[in-house]
């Protein structure tokens, strides 16, 4: 867990300050996301936590961190979700996170929805490197592979192919270019 969330501070810190120095990474624990991001790894390990009476104590904690959190900041990542590291949430509020899996380098703005659609047989799968701009959603059972980008205010509810950029309502995907993919590189990166 620990190793982890120095990933996801430091990353937010080369986002927002262009560098992971421990000047940076202490201003960026006492921003509302990473308190959220902070409660959902927190949530992650006290699943995990054995004999199961101390983890049930650690799960307590968590729901009540959860909710505190979810009040404060508007915020609401699920701890069944795996995400990998890198996890970031560059603003506050309107943020709901609900998936099957997320890969590395995952960051999220303000009135972000990645959810289910009711009735659908299981929550989204999104790859590695993924960005999803203020207001986009992401809905339904699907795929989304790795490197994509989608765009403010989006409505995702089909696959979406490695190396894309999404847009629009309902979305639509373009693939990017090789000479493209640079530039989109150095948006999900930092």
């Amino acid at each position: 867990m620990f190793s982890t969330v120095r990933q996801d501070i430091a990353r937010k810190a080369c986002l927002l300050y262009g560098d992971s120095k421990p000047g940076a990474m202490v201003r960026v624990v006492f921003q509302r996301g990473t308190w959220a991001v902070l409660v959902y790894r927190f949530g992650r390990w006290a699943g995990a936590v054995q004999p199961k009476l101390l983890g049930l104590i650690f799960k307590a904690v968590y729901f009540l961190a959860f909710y505190f959190v979810q009040m404060l900041t508007g915020i609401s990542v699920q701890s069944y979700a795996r995400i990998g590291p890198g996890f970031v949430i560059m603003n506050y509020s309107g943020i709901f996170v609900v998936a099957e899996e997320i890969g590395r380098n995952f960051t999220v703005y303000e009135g972000v929805t990645v959810g289910n659609i009711r009735g659908k047989p299981r929550l989204a799968i999104l790859g590695d490197n993924i960005t999803l701009e203020p207001g986009a959603k992401v809905l339904g059972d699907i795929n989304v592979g790795s490197n994509v980008i989608v765009r403010a205010n989006s409505l995702v509810i089909t696959n979406v192919p490695d190396n894309s950029l999404v847009i629009g309502n309902p979305a639509r995907v373009t693939a990017l270019e090789k000479e493209n993919q640079s530039n989109v590189e150095r948006h999900v990166y930092g």
